[in-house]
């Protein structure tokens, strides 16, 4: 039986905050808040609760036949999946397969956003100026037709 978005959000939510409850962000504060802020930042209820997982699979043990069993329909776990990057891929290789799909394109684009959002570091360091002009970069890409 399909879950309804109220379901969907709620089971994602749960593997979110599980994978990444002992993590923090780049300011120091609780990593949860990224994925949140993420949904926060998207439209439409697909990229919703993709944006909740967007991280879990690149940065937990969960992989896409488990969000399959928990009821994820396959186009929410493939749009999952265009938002990890794979061990060795190529960045704006991973920025171009997130663009090829349209929800993974609308999440990435958030996420970008989130990311060059400098207000939640403490201090800007010459890494964290270099690591916003590649998220410039891939955002300009993203936007592009």
């Amino acid at each position: 039986m399909m879950m309804n978005f109220d379901e969907l959000r709620d089971k994602a939510m749960q593997i979110a905050t599980e994978v990444h409850k002992t993590q923090v962000d780049k300011g120091g504060k609780p990593y949860i808040g990224h994925p949140l802020r993420v949904e926060k930042l998207c439209q439409d209820d697909d990229s919703k609760i993709v944006a909740l997982l967007h991280d879990t699979i690149e940065d937990g043990d969960i992989t896409a036949e488990y969000l399959l069993t928990q009821g994820f329909p396959t186009y929410i776990v493939d749009a999952v999946l265009s938002v990890s990057r794979n061990k060795g891929e190529d960045y704006f290789d991973f920025i171009q397969r997130s663009k090829a799909n349209p929800v993974g394109r609308r999440v990435k684009i958030a996420d970008l956003k989130d990311n060059m959002d400098i207000t939640r570091l403490n201090e800007l360091t010459d890494k964290d100026i270099e690591r916003l002009k590649k998220y410039h970069q891939a955002y300009k890409m993203l936007e592009e037709e």
